[in-house]
């Protein structure tokens, strides 16, 4: 599932500083690799530096440029240390992408407090912390370009993936708001409504409920509408777009990658 690094991809991101949220597998991991190959220069980020050094390391090796910077955007003070470090090494932010996220199914009569809090801490608060460090230092000459990642269950969602749609329904709002109101600032604000993603995460996910998780995905693949499911590769081509000049005027938009789902 890893996205085959390859320089002669383009240079649509020039340069760009970019810090990637939850990147050390799965989506993030596309997005930053991706990135990476259109010429950004990437902040891979997540809580298991073994693993996050590992992705900083194949980039590093594949002639694209890289650093790993530790954060758990659970904690606040993660979220300042990681957009600070960012700018003492590089002394700017262009991008940043808010990725990180956590997506447990959990019935409604055994949704507790503790969960509820956890998925808007990580999924919400975390975005919201990054975003408040970030926007003073993207904030005009330069501007900059935030993408947050979303979900199509913020619309309609079934019952056990309830505070997951919650949290990301804010994050939506979170983003229309900031959007209104940094225009002027030339700091766009952007979401990507995500669908079925056919992940390392997702797998994990379908093995602990002990199905084969990747036989389970190509045949879930099968009823949508393109014939399979999404893969990190396609979510990263959008970030990469809403991410690069070529989406100057874009603001406050919902792009929909859910494969018509």
């Amino acid at each position: 599932m890893h996205l085959r690094l390859d320089k002669r991809m383009g240079t649509r991101l020039n340069g760009k500083i970019a810090v990637i949220t939850g990147s050390i597998r799965g989506m993030g991991e596309g997005i930053a690799r991706r990135l990476a190959v259109e010429d950004a220069i990437v902040v891979v980020s997540g809580s298991n530096t073994a693993e996050g050094e590992q992705v900083a390391h194949e980039l590093l090796q594949s002639s694209c440029q890289a650093k790993f910077i530790a954060a758990d955007v659970a904690r606040d003070t993660d979220c300042a240390r990681l957009i600070q470090l960012t700018l003492e090494r590089f002394g700017r932010l262009d991008v940043l992408v808010n990725n990180a996220g956590i997506f447990p199914s959990v019935p409604l009569e055994d949704l507790s407090i503790e969960i509820w809090d956890k998925l808007f801490a990580v999924n919400t608060r975390g975005a919201f912390s990054c975003c408040r460090y970030a926007i003073p230092s993207m904030q005009r000459p330069h501007g900059g370009a935030i993408i947050n990642i979303g979900s199509m269950l913020a619309f309609r969602s079934p019952i056990e993936w309830l505070a997951y749609a919650c949290s990301k329904g804010a994050l939506l709002t979170m983003t229309r708001v900031l959007a209104q109101n940094y225009a002027r600032d030339h700091v766009r604000v952007n979401w990507v409504t995500v669908g079925w993603v056919a992940s390392p995460g997702e797998v994990e996910l379908r093995n602990a409920l002990h199905e084969d998780g990747i036989a389970f995905l190509e045949q879930q693949g099968q009823t949508t509408p393109f014939g399979r499911l999404e893969s990190p590769e396609d979510i990263a081509a959008s970030v990469v777009f809403l991410a690069s000049d070529e989406a100057s005027h874009i603001t406050g938009t919902e792009l929909n990658i859910s494969s018509g789902q």
